[in-house]
């Protein structure tokens, strides 16, 4: 079979598309057919070698990818609930989700309804399930909360939009150009700040009247950390889940005190780590995509032998959306 390898950490020249061996399911996995490939920062993460190969499980040559939708191929010894030719999607770390076909442990899998498209269903495995912990769960916000997304336009922070305004939230987010300020009042920001133009936590001071946000949602890092507590409201929360830029600078706890502020660095694998909360959260995306309260349409496909473009594009911090690819 096809797939996206790399046989050795680095940038996107060490992506191949070569011929691996196809993926045979042992005692409680399933061999599952990729029809849609996703791709995230953790991606570029694991290729540049941020993890090493034992968190992985495998050695080089590794092959890419976290997250798929597709159907199921063949079922392994002892796997029960699932059957050869159900619709399912997966996110499991060192499954080798790039390629034509990869193996999965049957517990990781979700069934996906026929009303959600393989695409949908791909982009819901990471950045839906991501929006759905980082607004229910982990910034717990309600009607009336002031939040700010960075990056609003991207295929997470457009989800993060979504769900916080159905939440009942007042959105600001940040942004690089209008045209993708557009994109996101499209999925119901209040307030755009283009940064490239003007200091963001300025601004949200301005429309906040000097109060501030009650939750930010920062997958930048490095680049925004320390800023964001000069605009987040009192008893407010920093929500760093992602490192784009890089890991944000080390903290004096002290200067929390000055309005009594929060951090949390949370992961998605920690609130689906069981099967019922993966399939509870993942149950609500599903039914927010059938119910058209979220949408998740702003797909850019390529084909999987264009693996680095796809790569290249993403790092490259100028597409909107969600990035797939297609085996």
């Amino acid at each position: 079979m096809k797939a996206l390898i790399v046989e050795e950490f680095g940038d996107s020249s060490k992506l191949k598309y070569s011929e691996v061996p196809k993926p045979e399911p042992v005692e409680g996995e399933v061999l599952v057919k990729n029809e849609i490939c996703g791709l995230n920062y953790l991606e570029v993460m694991i290729r540049d070698g941020y993890l090493p190969l034992e968190a992985l499980g495998s050695g080089f040559p590794l092959t890419m990818g976290v997250e798929a939708a597709g159907v199921v191929e063949k079922v392994g010894a002892n796997v029960s609930g699932v059957t050869k030719g159900e619709r399912v999607a997966y996110a499991v770390v060192g499954s080798g989700a790039h390629a034509e076909y990869a193996k999965v442990s049957a517990s990781r899998l979700v069934k996906v309804p026929d009303e959600v498209s393989f695409e949908q269903a791909a982009t819901s495995m990471i950045q839906g399930l991501t929006a759905h912990y980082l607004v229910h769960t982990t910034g717990r916000v309600k009607a009336g909360d002031k939040v700010l997304i960075h990056a609003i336009s991207g295929g997470t922070g457009s989800l993060v939009c979504q769900v916080a305004k159905n939440a009942g939230a007042f959105v600001i987010g940040t942004t690089s150009t209008e045209a993708k300020a557009a994109k996101a009042r499209e999925a119901g920001a209040d307030e755009v700040i283009l940064y490239s133009q003007r200091d963001f936590a300025e601004e949200v001071n301005r429309i906040t009247d000097g109060k501030g946000v009650n939750v930010i949602y920062d997958g930048i890092g490095k680049k925004t950390f320390e800023k964001d507590f000069e605009c987040l409201a009192i008893q407010g929360i920093v929500v760093s889940f992602g490192l784009v830029s890089g890991p944000p600078p080390p903290i004096d706890v002290e200067k929390l005190a000055k309005g009594s502020f929060s951090i949390c660095r949370p992961m998605l694998f920690h609130y689906i780590a069981n099967k019922e909360d993966l399939e509870w959260r993942s149950s609500e995306v599903f039914n927010w995509i059938k119910t058209n309260k979220v949408k998740f349409g702003d797909f850019t496909v390529l084909p999987l032998s264009e693996g680095k473009k796809a790569y290249e594009l993403l790092g490259s911090g100028k597409s909107t959306g969600k990035i797939l690819m297609k085996p």
